[in-house]
């Protein structure tokens, strides 16, 4: 077996949580530990052992030689294909079945939308959007995601609704490289 480098898996494990679109605590508590532990492998203070290390694999569907490989890049549909894969599974599949986090529907879900991309969205057309993947959330909070992932999104235009102006949100553009 080849060596394992923990810090390129630990990265390649953060990738997949993140296209996986399961919290930080849901995932510490799959894996049988806090937080705040995983906080700690984020900031590279702690690491994986290799219960931990079968225990991602096996909910990721993916081998640990995979993972411990520089150039690693998850699925776009991770998500979907975990919960194909773990339908007859009730430990994981319940984990997938709920909402995603709110960046994970913004990459993944909002970002792809044709309308937002060409014309933008207000927080109620968001909210729209993500209720036909069953994921709730409301529009309160999807505002303050809009603006909590401004490396995602920005306002690009502004409308009223109920006599109240109303933020327009679309896709970050790219700014020219000079």
């Amino acid at each position: 077996m080849e060596h394992l480098n923990l810090n390129i898996i630990s990265t390649n494990i953060f990738k997949l949580l993140d296209y996986s679109g399961l919290s930080d605590l849901t995932f510490a508590n799959l894996l049988g530990f806090s937080e705040k532990q995983l906080r700690l492998i984020k900031k590279h203070k702690a690491q994986f052992n290799i219960d931990n290390l079968n225990k991602a694999c096996d909910f990721f569907n993916v081998a640990l030689t995979r993972i411990n490989k520089a150039e690693f890049e998850p699925e776009t549909d991770l998500r979907e294909r975990l919960l194909i894969k773990h339908r007859k599974n009730t430990e994981y599949y319940t984990l997938l079945e709920k909402r995603p986090t709110i960046r994970h529907a913004i990459r993944f879900i909002l970002l792809n939308h044709l309308i937002f991309k060409t014309e933008g969205l207000g927080s109620g057309d968001i909210r729209a959007v993500f209720l036909e993947k069953d994921w709730d959330f409301t529009s309160r909070y999807i505002s303050t995601a809009m603006l909590r992932n401004s490396d995602l999104v920005e306002i690009v235009g502004e409308t009223i609704v109920k006599g109240k102006k109303a933020n327009i949100y679309g896709p970050k553009k790219e700014k020219p490289t000079e």
